[in-house]
């Protein structure tokens, strides 16, 4: 809970204990007591924003307010039961705080501070099947972060989230505040660039921290909302662009499995062709940008791409059809589209949750034992595991499992509630995956050595590391 949110539902606590035991001749004490309560929840409001979590204590403040009033001038005196329905209120208020926060991502390590920008862009060349508009052509949003000097100071800091697209579950996010300032000039120098894809219907910012960590240390990051497939993108005029696409994770029978094979082929190659163009116009915004940010400060010869769940695929498939990119990293996904035949062309870096090592998923485990749902589950999960060996046989580099991971730990989603946190602390776990993206990127784009990945590191316990030389020369 945030401070003002602490102080407002502790003084509401502490009049509603009054109410059950009255203390002679003190009442006009815990009268003082509730004007200023209500004077800092007022104060809440409008510093920190209010948030629907807040609505049992900001109905309480009231509600005690108006009884105060009534007791003094009439002599009200609140039934017993009253009483409980106020701490119920207050505890309510309290509770969804809590388990719904504000919260906020852990602190960047780089020597840089972050600034962001959003920008539209529209591919001309393209049709988009799933376009509303006439013209029908491919849009794109996107969202640039990037190196700030140390010294610059006193800029507005970027949501989260950006209300319009907020759910009433989610509109807290639009009060969380990133490490990336609006309006900030990009430092001087030349940074090597990486691309975001984001997961099956996932958006630019469900990976925040990674993306703020990474330009923190030098990179610009660019990561990409896909249109029709991301579950929301809200372009600059207004109009919001929801999924379109059928299809989900699906092993419930043999042509499920199929169709789910088939929507997540189309997906990375739709995807995979938008992170090409977002490279084509970083390649123009570098020459001549028109808001002089990017303007010759891109390094165009060390780009890499990196993405969660099937943005990880995404980021092999753009891998084999662009070899402009150098590097990529797939946290948590599977892989797709010709990269899953015939390899990503690229070094690259597979993250997974660690239950991917456990017996089920050995090759040649028995698995009769198990529901017909979970064999074609584990079975699609032991093909995925062949693919990936293969690409890293022939190109080389890394294979990682994170014990005690779960999957949605490679995003944002274990900071946003207590209830979706494991038995790992999602700062650590981020701070590993952190590490390593960062030592990943640093060896394949910047030519910098890294011990980390030589292999295993005894002083990372929850990591177990392969490193893959690869057969093919790049």
């Amino acid at each position: 809970m945030r401070r003002l949110e602490v102080t407002g539902t502790v003084g509401l606590l502490l009049y509603v204990f009054h109410l059950f035991f009255p203390f002679a001749g003190h009442e006009v004490i815990f009268a003082f007591l509730l004007c200023i309560t209500a004077v800092v929840i007022a104060c809440h409001v409008w510093f920190e924003g209010y948030r629907w979590q807040m609505a049992p204590a900001y109905f309480l403040a009231f509600g005690l307010v108006l009884y105060e009033c009534m007791h003094r001038l009439w002599g009200f005196q609140a039934p017993y039961l009253a009483g409980v329905a106020a701490l119920l209120f207050d505890l309510a208020a309290i509770g969804l705080s809590i388990l719904l926060p504000v919260f906020k991502l852990p602190a960047l390590t780089g020597p840089y501070k972050v600034g962001t920008q959003v920008r539209h862009i529209t591919d001309e060349s393209r049709r988009d099947p799933f376009s509303d508009r006439a013209e029908g052509v491919r849009e794109l949003v996107i969202q640039i972060w990037y190196p700030v000097d140390p010294l610059v100071r006193n800029l507005a800091m970027s949501p989260y989230r950006d209300r319009r697209i907020t759910t009433l579950k989610s509109a807290h996010f639009a009060l969380v505040k990133t490490h990336s300032m609006l309006g900030a000039r990009l430092s001087e120098g030349r940074y090597p660039v990486l691309l975001y894809t984001p997961s099956w219907s996932g958006i630019r910012t469900e990976c925040t921290f990674q993306v703020e960590e990474l330009a923190s240390h030098g990179y610009v990051v660019v990561g990409i909302d896909h249109p029709y497939s991301s579950s929301i993108v809200m372009f600059p005029d207004g109009r919001i662009a929801r999924r379109k696409f059928l299809g989900n994770e699906d092993y419930s029978s043999e042509a499920a499995v199929e169709a789910f094979v088939k929507t997540a082929d189309q997906q990375v190659e739709i995807r995979a062709q938008d992170a090409t163009f977002v490279l084509d116009t970083l390649e123009h915004l570098n020459g001549n940008d028109p808001d002089g940010l990017l303007t010759g400060n891109l390094d165009l010869d060390r780009v890499g791409i990196f993405g969660f769940s099937l943005g990880g695929g995404t980021a092999a498939q753009t891998c084999w059809l662009d070899r402009r990119f150098r590097a990529g990293l797939d946290m948590g996904g599977m892989i797709a589209g010709e990269s899953a035949e015939q390899g990503t062309f690229a070094p690259f870096f597979f993250m997974f949750e660690g239950m991917y090592e456990s017996i089920p998923y050995t090759k040649g485990t028995d698995i009769s034992g198990f529901d017909h749902r979970k064999q074609r589950e584990i079975e699609f999960t032991r093909k995925q595991f062949e693919l990936v060996k293969s690409s890293l046989c022939q190109f080389g580099g890394y294979w990682m499992v994170i014990d005690g991971l779960k999957h949605r730990d490679f995003c944002d989603s274990p900071f946003f509630s207590p209830l979706r946190r494991g038995s790992a602390s999602p700062a650590a776990i981020a701070r590993i995956i952190g590490r390593y993206a960062l030592a990943f990127f640093d060896k394949h784009l910047r030519d910098i050595e890294q011990p980390l990945l030589d292999g295993p590191s005894s002083g990372i316990p929850e990591v177990r590391f392969q490193v893959w030389k690869g057969e093919r020369a790049i």
